[in-house]
């Protein structure tokens, strides 16, 4: 057994591991925990987004390594494209969430809906939405350096999507903890930061279009 079966399997956890943690799919999955932040809810939406990714990245990962191919890159930005409308979609939908909640308050009604409209399956769909434009550069880097074996870059694939949903899950809980705790302890602080989350998420999807239309 050579140093690279030894080694590929640590590599592709690892490798996932710090995918997960690019800032468009951090954006993405805050915008869901920050609404839901409790523990379990928050890590229920990282595993989510880690499955529909991972489902992706495998699948079609391994149809192109099987027929040898690669997608055309106006394939590749247009998907790009389509990340950036997603982030900046979620940005406008927290955001609008969170300016509901106020006008809620200070109109005098008893509860803000913090929590009221959140889709539990709406973090699958961006992952798998994530997972379809990360396929391209993964599989490119497999087929240099994996000698063109379909069988270990398979392998590789699934290990990778391993270490991204574990990854993804870890930080989801992270973030609901603060969100949790601001939210207990300054109510205000809360909403304050889930509107941030709103601009932050919308910023990054409008930098992914902008770079995709201009082929960065």
């Amino acid at each position: 057994m050579d140093s690279l079966q030894v080694l590929a399997p640590a590599a592709a956890l690892v490798a996932g591991f710090a995918h997960a943690l690019e800032p468009d799919h951090m954006a993405a999955v805050t915008t869901f925990v920050s609404r839901r932040p409790r523990p379990l809810e928050a890590a229920g939406f990282g595993l989510r987004w880690g499955a529909g990714h991972s489902a992706a990245i495998i699948v079609v990962g391994c149809v192109l390594i099987a027929l040898n191919v690669q997608l055309p890159d106006g394939v590749a930005r247009g998907l790009e494209f389509g990340v950036g409308a997603m982030l900046l979609g979620l940005g406008v939908w927290l955001l609008w969430g969170v300016l509901h909640e106020r006008a809620h308050r200070l109109a005098g009604g008893a509860q803000a809906h913090a929590h009221g409209h959140t889709h539990g399956r709406g973090s699958l769909w961006v992952g798998l939405a994530h997972g379809l434009s990360g396929t391209a550069p993964l599989v490119a880097a497999l087929s240099a350096s994996l000698s063109g074996s379909p069988l270990r870059a398979a392998g590789y694939l699934l290990l990778f999507g391993v270490g991204t949903t574990l990854a993804m899950a870890l930080y989801a809980v992270a973030a609901g903890l603060v969100f949790h705790q601001a939210g207990h302890r300054v109510p205000a602080l809360a909403g304050t930061l889930r509107a941030l989350t709103a601009v932050g998420s919308a910023a990054i999807g409008v930098l992914w279009m902008v770079n995709a239309a201009g082929g960065a």
